[in-house]
């Protein structure tokens, strides 16, 4: 796409606005639905409410738990900061050092050669295997939930990036080098625009795969707060309540950190700059 493409690109027409809404009442109607239905076979007594407790029962209890009566106060709040920052933190190391590994395989072929069978044997690899090792050498604490986030989400960026890379127009580096750009111009000027919509990509899948890593780690090695501490707590006292409350946050959190905030920032970054293509 050129830039006059995006230039003259015009606003979301009336027929795709009218679809878009008709996509999200139709998607938020079946959600609805099915939360009517629970709540009306908790209240008639079908269903075992300890169990599946209604879903007005554990609205109550999210919004008893985010306020000054939560134990300890604001609880449910400080849960989801402490595994937002944790994420964040994860995100920002898989992002920084898979870049710099991504461009190192895509155009060296030193790196090629000494990194891609390492990534090939360890990306198979469940990230929740890497806990119990991390456990024994950094204890119980953020350290472990980080690295347990930055390893679910490396990977996506590396090959994506190295994807990137590949589909990159080698006539970019000719005309940057017959200019007589240094490699790092070139590297800030040239590669780092090219393969941007490629990062984005890498880190809406890894923080997919980081956001579910991050919650299971956090069940067994966050020491305070967390969602996933929050969870394995309330079941050793059987509040189940707690237990969907977490699950529901979880998935809000997760779909909106997936396919609003990152999901927007692909579309709008592809729309931008577009992805070459031709070699």
């Amino acid at each position: 796409m050129s830039a006059a493409d995006v230039a003259g690109a015009k606003p979301l027409s009336g027929e795709r606005a009218g679809t878009l809404v008709r996509n999200i009442i139709t998607r938020s109607g079946v959600i609805v639905t099915l939360l009517v239905l629970w709540e009306v076979a908790a209240r008639l007594g079908w269903i075992n409410t300890f169990l599946f407790p209604a879903p007005s029962n554990i609205a109550a209890t999210i919004w008893t738990q985010s306020g000054p009566d939560g134990s300890p106060p604001y609880a449910m709040p400080m849960h989801v900061l402490r595994s937002m920052i944790r994420l964040l933190a994860g995100i920002a190391l898989a992002v920084v050092i898979g870049t710099v590994l991504g461009v190192l395989i895509g155009m060296t072929r030193w790196a090629c050669m000494l990194f891609q069978p390492l990534i090939s044997i360890f990306m198979p690899v469940p990230t929740l295997a890497w806990t119990p090792v991390l456990l024994l050498l950094t204890g119980i604490d953020d350290r472990t939930t980080i690295i347990v986030v930055f390893i679910a989400a490396v990977f996506e960026v590396i090959y994506t990036i190295v994807a990137g890379i590949e589909m990159m127009n080698v006539k970019l580096f000719w005309v940057a080098r017959s200019m007589g750009a240094s490699r790092l111009q070139i590297f800030f000027r040239v590669i780092i625009p090219a393969i941007f919509p490629y990062l984005i990509t890498g880190m809406r899948l890894g923080t997919g795969y980081a956001w579910r890593a991050l919650i299971a780690a956090e069940m067994l090695a966050a020491s305070s707060f967390g969602l996933g501490f929050m969870i394995y707590d309330a079941s050793e006292y059987m509040s189940t309540n707690v237990i969907y409350a977490g699950i529901i946050l979880i998935a809000v959190l997760g779909y909106l950190l997936e396919n609003v905030l990152i999901g927007r920032l692909e579309a709008a970054t592809t729309e931008k700059w577009g992805i070459q293509s031709e070699r």
